[in-house]
């Protein structure tokens, strides 16, 4: 304009064009974005469709389990997640009791969560056999085999609904008297009595905490009532307090049931009837804490790791660990 280039009605009618085309172009970039979402997505859902569907065996057995026999025996299983991997697991041979608690522990990398996998038949043995009390789990239907589970996840997400559909979504028949027992007794009754509508309520309106989220997928697997009960460190974003009540809840478990946690916290290391050590796919040693203590050197050691977080977790909260070595 300075120079006569250009005019004041042309500068103008830049500025109204420019303004006139950012919403649309912010438009376009938000669609953009989506679509991107989109096509992500549907690639997941081609992935997943293209699953080969789990067939269980024609004339599947019901399981049975005889007098004092353990829930489930692991029988010199090897196992691998690819037909040319390497093995996960190597020549384990474990046996899970009926009642009482077992917690596996072990480095990163051990087999821990492939223990798991096989107990819930997400995926299979390449050698050994897995019993579920005395029938062979090649025997035995996929659904009667979880039917048999309750599983507990360390980020364990609501689903879609309300509270109520939450905690029962494994067993609907669950009557108001179990539902009540179990909020009691994992203190739960806060998160309950703050939500607008109780039981009632949308959890996708409502703020639920981590630790909240773990005790209610707890309360969701204990309301199935399930013979074997497995917990992947559910009370690692739980505070000192709920986590006493946590633990309160297992060892009454623990007496009727099967109770099997992946321990990454002390107090759940302690607590076990049965510490199971595994180190590069091998069971390197069982027994409880004041045996391993005094026998197994890689025990030693964890349970060392297992104090300093212990104790970080006491200076970043103020609350001191319910049980000391």
């Amino acid at each position: 304009m300075a120079n006569g280039q250009l005019t004041m009605p042309t500068l103008v009618a830049f500025l109204l064009y420019a303004v006139g085309l950012l919403g649309p172009t912010m438009e376009l970039s938000h669609h953009l974005t989506t679509l991107q979402a989109g096509v992500a997505a549907a690639a997941r859902i081609r992935d997943v469709r293209s699953l080969e569907l789990e067939r269980s065996a024609p004339g599947a057995a019901v399981a049975t389990r005889a007098g004092d026999s353990p829930a489930i025996v692991f029988d010199r299983v090897t196992a691998c997640y690819s037909d040319s991997g390497r093995p996960v697991l190597r020549d384990v041979y474990l046996e899970i009791p009926a009642t009482g608690h077992t917690a596996i522990v072990g480095p990163s990398g051990a087999g821990k969560t492939t223990l798991f996998a096989l107990m819930l038949r997400f995926i299979e043995p390449q050698a050994g056999e897995l019993r579920l009390g005395s029938t062979a789990y090649r025997d035995v239907d996929i659904s009667a085999v979880r039917r048999r589970f309750g599983y507990v996840e360390q980020d364990s997400p609501l689903l879609p609904g309300t509270l109520r559909e939450n905690l029962v979504f494994a067993n609907p028949a669950a009557s108001q008297r179990a539902i009540y027992d179990v909020v009691a007794r994992l203190q739960l009754d806060d998160l309950v009595d703050g939500l607008e509508h109780g039981l009632d309520t949308d959890v996708a309106a409502a703020t639920i905490s981590g630790g909240q989220r773990q005790r209610v997928a707890l309360a969701r697997a204990l309301l199935a009532e399930p013979d074997v009960l497995l917990l992947d460190e559910v009370t690692a974003q739980i505070d000192g307090i709920s986590e006493a009540a946590v633990h309160e809840v297992l060892r009454s478990q623990a007496k009727q049931r099967s109770v099997v946690t992946i321990a990454h916290r002390l107090s759940t290391v302690i607590d076990a009837d049965t510490i199971v050590v595994t180190e590069r796919g091998r069971i390197v040693d069982r027994g409880r804490h004041q045996e391993l203590i005094e026998r197994c050197s890689l025990y030693r050691r964890l349970v060392e790791a297992l104090r300093l977080d212990t104790d970080a977790e006491s200076a970043r909260t103020g609350i001191p660990e319910r049980i000391a070595p």
